[in-house]
């Protein structure tokens, strides 16, 4: 565990999207380690106890309701297809890195975030190095996201921030309406203009750390 690398007793832990459900799953079995967690545009658990297949997937954008059903016939058919995006991404960024998502209909948030000049550096040079190796990472998290979590999020103790945007069509509100619902004693924060990826990103650093450091929730 890298905390125990860190020589870290105790820490905090945020993740967004499809890290979402990885930062719930700490503060539901670390209990006695974790500080506090922010899920962001998280996903939540598919069918009960979770949302049923419909609900699950209503608002998502077809990109995502395609790739995920396709994770849901199993590795052999996922790995395939996702080498196809990923070849398609590569091809795309190498021209324009805005145009990553070009086949998603995102909101005007997004596609505003999508312009940011740093954001357009972070997607150049990263969008290739994410599957240097393969893409079976990012097989495997399709895969665990549409498998039972192994975990209730009843069994959640720590403090946890949920955070999500009202026009995401990638982890549509459904999500994060019902993480709300029922994570145990969460704090929410809902933005209404804002898509996956947030509104103003030095607010919401700021927001982040000062609620995994002393707690203090976003305004």
């Amino acid at each position: 565990m890298i905390a125990d690398a860190l020589d870290y007793d105790r820490f905090g832990v945020m993740g967004g999207s499809g890290g979402g459900p990885h930062v719930l799953a700490c503060a539901a079995r670390l209990s006695d380690r974790v500080v506090r967690a922010i899920c962001a545009v998280g996903l939540v658990p598919y069918r009960p106890p979770g949302l049923d297949h419909d609900a699950w997937f209503d608002g998502m954008d077809p990109e995502n309701v395609r790739e995920f059903t396709v994770a849901l016939e199993g590795e052999e058919a996922l790995v395939p297809d996702i080498e196809r995006s990923q070849a398609k991404a590569e091809a795309r960024v190498a021209v324009d890195p805005a145009t990553l998502f070009d086949d998603f209909e995102l909101s005007d948030s997004d596609r505003a975030q999508l312009a940011r000049p740093e954001l357009v550096q972070i997607i150049r040079e990263s969008t290739a190095e994410w599957a240097a190796n393969g893409v079976y990472g990012w097989a495997d998290d399709d895969l665990a996201l549409v498998q039972p979590w192994g975990f209730d999020v009843s069994e959640i103790t720590v403090p946890v921030l949920i955070r999500y945007g009202i026009t995401d069509v990638l982890v549509p509100r459904a999500h994060g309406d019902w993480l709300a619902a029922n994570v145990p004693g969460c704090v929410v924060k809902i933005d209404d203009a804002a898509g996956h990826l947030g509104r103003d990103p030095v607010e919401e650093i700021t927001e982040n750390m000062r609620w995994i450091r002393d707690g203090t929730p976003p305004a």
